[in-house]
């Protein structure tokens, strides 16, 4: 499995304590089946700076990785921050800000609002050749309350979604976990599923447990392919497809 969302760099604003509960969210992520991590710091929206050097993270990650032994791959990204200044800002560091080297950029948009101008942001984006990947869409509420603008967003775009493991065993409650799931079911081809992990206590449990909820919900093809097939094409940097049929909200609860 590839985890594209997680927490893992001691030292950043969202991260774990120290260096040893990285290492330790490395053996609980190498226990649940995992073989490739993103790392993931939070990149607020007005700063013009990373939350901690390009070259400390990848110190970091490469004595992670060392000290595992190769087991797991571990690559940089960010989780940034919506700014209408996205676009200037991934102009200015390219693919240092994306998932993995690629093209594809992490974004977590506000829980109480939508920004207006979001969608011309998704353009210059794709103007400047980046995709977008939106963190976490089921915990916003100003998303759930407008889901067509989500659908919009995937049809027109081709905006992939970030689900989080923890909202598919409703761990934020039941209607993150019903809109979770619904993304799921919707937008086959446009899913992954990540652990947005930023400690050890709650690895296992929550990415664990929700590729058995995913497997026993939709199957276990479908649950590779969001948590693995699907990351991989995201952090190999293949070209994202566009033209992805949309699943009907009334599409069978099991993939095919």
């Amino acid at each position: 499995m590839i985890d594209l969302h997680c927490h893992i760099l001691d030292g950043t604003n969202c991260g774990p304590e120290s260096f040893d509960e990285s290492l330790e969210m490395c053996h609980l992520a190498l226990k649940s089946g995992v073989r490739t991590i993103v790392a993931t710091p939070r990149w607020e929206a007005e700063s013009k700076e990373p939350p901690l050097l390009f070259a400390e993270c990848r110190r970091k990650l490469d004595l992670l990785q060392h000290t595992m032994r190769g087991a797991l791959s571990l690559k940089l990204g960010f989780m940034l921050r919506f700014s209408p200044y996205l676009p200037g800002l991934v102009e200015q560091y390219g693919s240092r800000l994306t998932l993995g080297g690629g093209h594809y950029v992490l974004v977590c948009l506000p829980a109480l609002s939508t920004p207006t101008e979001t969608e011309e942001v998704w353009d210059a984006l794709a103007r400047r050749g980046y995709s977008v990947v939106v963190a976490r869409p089921e915990c916003s509420h100003a998303i759930r309350r407008d889901p067509a603008r989500l659908e919009r967003w995937v049809i027109a775009h081709g905006t992939m979604l970030q689900i989080d493991a923890a909202s598919i065993i409703g761990a934020y409650g039941r209607d993150v976990q019903r809109f979770a799931v619904l993304c799921v079911r919707k937008y086959k081809g446009h899913v992954v599923v990540a652990s947005n992990a930023r400690n050890a206590s709650s690895y296992c449990k929550f990415f664990g447990g929700a590729r058995e909820e995913l497997v026993k919900t939709f199957g276990h093809s479908y649950a590779q392919a969001l948590t693995s097939e699907t990351p991989a094409r995201i952090v190999g940097d293949m070209e994202p497809r566009l033209n992805e049929k949309v699943w009907s909200l009334n599409a069978s609860s099991r993939a095919e």
